[in-house]
Parts: C-alpha cells; sequence; structure tokens
C-alpha cells in the first residue's frame, strides 16, 4: 500500500476541490492510503473528515495571483517557506510514497516534495497561457510551466485546453472531471421549489460558479432581462458565493435597475445543488476562465439541457444539438436568442437530456476519473497498474429513466 499525501490549494468545495474530494473517497484503499493537507478550516476539510480521511491544516499563500495583484507573490512566497518545511516533516511522518498538489496556485506541495526526496505529481485545473489566464505568475507563463514541468513526475491536466499551455511532454496525462448519475430526493426537489417559488409550468434558469466577471453572471443576468416581457414567469438562481464584492453588488444593482426583484435569487452555496439544478429548465455556463467546465456536466447528469459560451474545455463536454448548446460569445443578446430558442422547442429536451446522460456515462464517469489517476500515482511511484476491463453502464440507464420521468415537460414530448 501506498501512502499518498494530497495538497490542496484552497479548502473550498469549487471545481478542483470536488475533483479532488471525489478521488480522495474513491481511491482503492487496498492500494493507496490517503492523507490531506489544506491551508485553512473549510467545507473541503468537514467533507474529508467525514470520508475518515487524515487532515492536516498548514497554513500558506497562493504563489500566483489575479494579473493586477502579481506584485504580491514575493511577499507570498515568503510567508509560504514555513509551509514547505512543515509539509516536508508530514510528508516524512506519514511515509509518504507520492505528494500530489492540486492547482497550480500553491507551490508548497511541489517544493516540500523536492525537499523530501519524493515524487510529485501536480493536476493543474487552469489554463496558464492564452489571452486570458486566471492566474498569472510574476515571471510569465513560459516560466511557470517550466517550473511545473520541472517539480513533476507526472502533470495531470483537466482538458485539451489546459493541455495547450504546455509544450509536448511524456509526463502529461489528461484526466477529465467525472460525474455520477444519482436521481435526487423528490422531498428535498419539492422543497427548493417552494423555497424559491418554482413551478414546472414556468421556465427557470441556473448559472453556478462563484460571483466573478470572467463567470459570466451579468452577461446571464442581462439576457433573462431582455426575456422578462416574453416569459412572465421566468426566473434565475445565482448559485454561489461572492468572489468578488463589488461584482456581486453589481449583479444585485442590475436587478433592481432591471425590476427583477422576486424572479432573481442569489442562492449562495447549496449542498443540494443536484436537487436544485432539477428544478430548472436550463442551465447556462457564460464563463470565459473555466479550463474545462464542470458546470455543464452538473447540468447533464441533472437531467438537465446546458446552452455554454464556446470557450475554455467546454467544446470538449458539448457537442452542439445532440447533448446540450453551444454559442459562439455570452453577449447577452445571443444568449437571450439561444434561451428563446431552447423554451419555444421543448420537443428537443428528451433526446439532449438522454445525450448528456450519455457522454457522462461514456466519457466523464467518476470511474474513469478515479482509474486514471489511480494508475498516474501508480506510474509516479514507479508501480504497474492492472487496468480492469471498461467500465459498463451500470445502472446509470436506470437512473436516466428516473430523471427523465422526473420532468413533466419531457413526458409530454
Amino acid at each position: 500500500m501506498t501512502s499518498i499525501l494530497f495538497v490542496s490549494h484552497s479548502s473550498e468545495l469549487n471545481g478542483a476541490e470536488q475533483w479532488l474530494l471525489e478521488t480522495l473517497r474513491r481511491l482503492d484503499r487496498r492500494m493507496f492510503q490517503p492523507s490531506l493537507i489544506v491551508p485553512r478550516p473549510g467545507p473541503l476539510v468537514s467533507a474529508a473528515e467525514e470520508a475518515r480521511l487524515p487532515v492536516d491544516i498548514v497554513p500558506m499563500k497562493w504563489w500566483l495571483t489575479e494579473p493586477g495583484r502579481v506584485w504580491r507573490q514575493p511577499a507570498a512566497w515568503l510567508m509560504s517557506r514555513k509551509a514547505v518545511g512543515r509539509i516536508a516533516e508530514i510528508a516524512r511522518a506519514r511515509s509518504a510514497g507520492v505528494i500530489l498538489s492540486n492547482s497550480a496556485a500553491t507551490f508548497g506541495g511541489a517544493l516540500a516534495a523536492k525537499k523530501a526526496g519524493l515524487p510529485h505529481v501536480w493536476s493543474i485545473h487552469e489554463v496558464l497561457g492564452g489571452g486570458r489566464p486566471f492566474l498569472h505568475y510574476l515571471f510569465g507563463a513560459p516560466a511557470l510551466v517550466r517550473f511545473i514541468l520541472d517539480h513533476s513526475v507526472r502533470v495531470i491536466v483537466n482538458s485539451e485546453q489546459t493541455r495547450s499551455s504546455f509544450p509536448v511532454s511524456e509526463k502529461i496525462s489528461l484526466i477529465y472531471n467525472g460525474l455520477t448519475i444519482r436521481p435526487g430526493d423528490p422531498a428535498r426537489r419539492d422543497a427548493v421549489r417552494k423555497e424559491f417559488g418554482l413551478s414546472a409550468e414556468t421556465p427557470a434558469v441556473g448559472v453556478i460558479g462563484k460571483f466573478y466577471p470572467g463567470k459570466g453572471q451579468k452577461e446571464v443576468l442581462q439576457a433573462v432581462a431582455r426575456l422578462a416581457g416574453r416569459y412572465p414567469g421566468l426566473n434565475l438562481l445565482l448559485i454561489g458565493v461572492a468572489a468578488d464584492i463589488r461584482y456581486e453588488r453589481e449583479l444585485r444593482a442590475i436587478v433592481h435597475r432591471e425590476g427583477l426583484a422576486g424572479r432573481v435569487y442569489f442562492t449562495g452555496y447549496r449542498s443540494d445543488l443536484l436537487e436544485l439544478l432539477q428544478t430548472l429548465s436550463a442551465v447556462v455556463v457564460a464563463s470565459v476562465v473555466d479550463s474545462f467546465g464542470r458546470a455543464a456536466l452538473e447540468g447533464m447528469a441533472a437531467g438537465v439541457p446546458v446552452l455554454a459560451a464556446r470557450a475554455g474545455g467546454l467544446s470538449e463536454i458539448i457537442q452542439s444539438g445532440w447533448n446540450g448548446f453551444l454559442v459562439d460569445s455570452r453577449d447577452p443578446e445571443i444568449l437571450a436568442a439561444a434561451l428563446m430558442d431552447l423554451f419555444d422547442h421543448p420537443e428537443r429536451r428528451p433526446k439532449i437530456i438522454e445525450n448528456g446522460f450519455r457522454t457522462i456515462r461514456e466519457k466523464f464517469s467518476i470511474e474513469r476519473q478515479v482509474r486514471d489517476v489511480e494508475r498516474v500515482l501508480v506510474e509516479a511511484g514507479g508501480g504497474t497498474l492492472i487496468v480492469p476491463p471498461p467500465f459498463g453502464p451500470g445502472q446509470d440507464g436506470v437512473l436516466f429513466a428516473e430523471n427523465r420521468k422526473r420532468n413533466p415537460e419531457d413526458r409530454k414530448a
């Protein structure tokens, strides 16, 4: 059995942390003994402890920042020096065979692995180059990419878009995010409908993600404002918390100015995300900063059509018109037209939903994700993983049938 020390850049439960948590929960405990390091208390700590995973809190700063704050990075590096030593100590105490860092945002795990003489795996969830990198390095993207490759025996990327920042290298493995299809709790779903005053007869749109300009909540809100007259019962749920307080204030000001109070809901973080999504008519992904697009998979897994702006790894998930819809811009006029087309043609929904489930089963299953991570970890430690036969559809077909029955609109089509 190999002890694996996972180092998280955050204690929240956003996309990268969800990838990490689901991997930790499902690793084969006959082969691996996982433990976790986080920078502070938070939801990820609670979830890991519920899964009976050892967790250590080691305070450390992000080594990368948004573009306007790169000047802060040297101070963050100095403040995190103690964390590097502490991580190396924990790795020795746990007899770790491999250290895995989750996200490019912190270098602590990589430097601790070097200090402890251990192989290091880096899981990258960010696009590090191109025109819209979310995180910047003081010495530039090429230097960051070199640092990651030089300090890792293997690098995991979550999309072809993420891989495009790196040169061709045998170290790089593409492992997509995976999800599990499950039916959800009908009682919880009914409670959500009641909480937000939703009904099966009126359309509702949801956006998942932290409130940040790159995530596109503003553009979706403006699109919904354009449709308010045509669909009097149309609601919008903004699902997430603020990463940018000023941006959230701007969103609330638009709601007030457009007279959308009572039709736009700021839901905050939701542990019942599946049931919340199952009350919607569409999930809209208008982010231009995501490297993958987990929100699109979450919509598909809930049995909800997904409309997305073509950016990041979304074109690797969605085949427009088959398992969802892609538009070339998140311009509010374009989003509004696409939503109108979706609402006015409910007969398309069953096939889109069915193909969404198929996409997850065949390409983005959690079983595939974990199996591929296990392979990388074994290879990083110098071993060979015996791969089991490919996963069949299992009970996902049953869950698809149950989720399809859930929506009265689909039964009519």
